[in-house]
């Protein structure tokens, strides 16, 4: 298959979907990753696309509103921004000490935390199988999996069960993932109003709650606005790149930490 055909159905195939990473272009084409990238680095430099860490995205994504019909399964994104994330984690890990009760939230951002709280006797509180998955064999502490309804593509709990599971609990600290931030009035969105809804129920009972966001966040817009950036006692972002004035619970993360 020649270049200019296989760049002609990656587009196609971004049509379809939000996300497509390397390794499925590779099995799909039969190509190497090489050969994959080099179709990827000419549609980036025609302005049709943008690539991410692990694959590409349309270059109009940042202006649609996710849904449930165009965010893309969780598993898909487990190398995007891997370095932001990291960073941000690493430092909100800091908040952790043993004998905490913490919720740790749905998303690859908070997947994160696990190396930095590996050796820590805590108890963590997830609605997460994707953390369920990564969560070392040498983990100290004990594990709570929130039941309820479950989809593959969220690879998490929600639903009615899932919140009444939460109101049995009292969490020290809550890390929060989403979908997007809006820096002008502080709204937090997420694509799915049932996730939402758990958010929303595991900040009513929990002390402390921090939201972890790497910079591309603040460029996406959601269906559903489950928060607002006040209420969190701090938001860990990796950048800040805005003329907009940094709010003061926002806590930008070192890069030269990692």
């Amino acid at each position: 298959m020649l270049s200019k055909e296989r760049m002609y159905r990656i587009m196609n195939l971004l049509d379809e979907k939000s996300f497509i990473t390397v390794k499925e272009l590779t099995e799909e084409f039969k190509v190497s990753r090489s050969s994959v990238m080099r179709d990827l680095i000419e549609l980036e430099n025609q302005g049709l696309i943008q690539r991410e860490r692990g694959g590409a995205v349309a270059k109009n994504i940042s202006t649609m509103t996710l849904t449930n019909f165009n965010e893309q399964p969780v598993i898909n994104k487990e190398f995007i921004n891997s370095n932001e994330k990291m960073l941000v984690c690493k430092e909100a890990a800091k908040r952790i000490n043993d004998g905490d009760c913490i919720y740790i939230d749905s998303g690859t951002t908070p997947v994160y935390l696990l190396p930095y709280i590996v050796n820590k006797r805590v108890k963590i509180v997830t609605p997460s199988t994707y953390l369920i998955r990564k969560l070392p064999d040498d983990f100290r502490g004990d594990v709570y999996l929130l039941g309820g309804e479950f989809r593959k593509n969220y690879d998490m709990s929600f639903g009615p069960l899932t919140l009444e599971m939460i109101k049995q609990f009292n969490f020290d600290h809550a890390f929060f993932s989403t979908n997007g931030v809006n820096l002008e009035n502080g709204e937090v969105y997420i694509f799915e109003f049932s996730i939402g809804a758990v958010k929303k129920e595991i900040m009513k009972r929990c002390l402390q709650n921090y939201l972890l966001i790497d910079s591309s966040k603040l460029k996406i817009k959601a269906l559903c606005t489950w928060s607002n950036t006040e209420e969190f006692n701090a938001v860990y972002v990796d950048s800040f790149e805005t003329s907009i004035e940094i709010p003061d619970n926002y806590i930008l993360c070192d890069k030269d930490e990692v």
